[in-house]
């Protein structure tokens, strides 16, 4: 009798929804997926140590991961925990939409806000932004794959 050897097919990788306030980080296969509006949502992955994460915070600075000064430091401290390094991490941003006209007041739109706050952190740990898309009128839904680093994004 002649045995026939199977090769397993890549599992389909485990799945989180990432609530406004929460981070996720992972050194195996997930796909994490978030709508966002406002918020804005930074995922960071270190493509030699292969750790990806996901963070969705709602305002710019305060006191917890719903803000963005906190949750992109939790955000770099899980992925650092699992082996990434800063030096090496890559970038990219979504959300920050001003989705309710005529909602931005005297001041600029908590959206754009948002956008700011993150890429200014980014830019002050030296983190490369390789992908980018934010602000308009609509919202998102995102899907970020931390085994690959590669995130789809479609407007709603």
């Amino acid at each position: 009798m002649r045995r026939v050897a199977f090769v397993p097919v890549e599992e389909t990788p485990a799945s989180v929804y990432l609530h406004p306030g929460q981070i996720f980080a992972a050194s195996h296969s997930v796909l994490v997926s978030t709508v966002l509006g406002s918020c804005v949502a930074v995922c960071l992955w270190d493509p030699v140590a292969r750790v990806g994460g996901m963070n969705h915070f709602l305002l710019p600075r305060g006191k917890g991961p719903r803000y963005a000064n906190e949750a992109m430091t939790q955000l770099i401290d899980e992925l650092t925990s699992r082996g990434a390094f800063v030096a090496r991490m890559v970038a990219k941003v979504f959300g920050g939409a001003c989705v309710i006209p005529g909602f931005t007041g005297a001041r600029q739109a908590i959206g754009a806000q948002n956008t700011e706050a993150a890429l200014s952190f980014l830019a002050a740990h030296s983190i490369p932004v390789r992908a980018e898309q934010t602000g308009g009128r609509r919202g998102r839904k995102l899907l970020f794959h931390t085994g690959t680093g590669q995130a789809y994004v479609k407007d709603i």
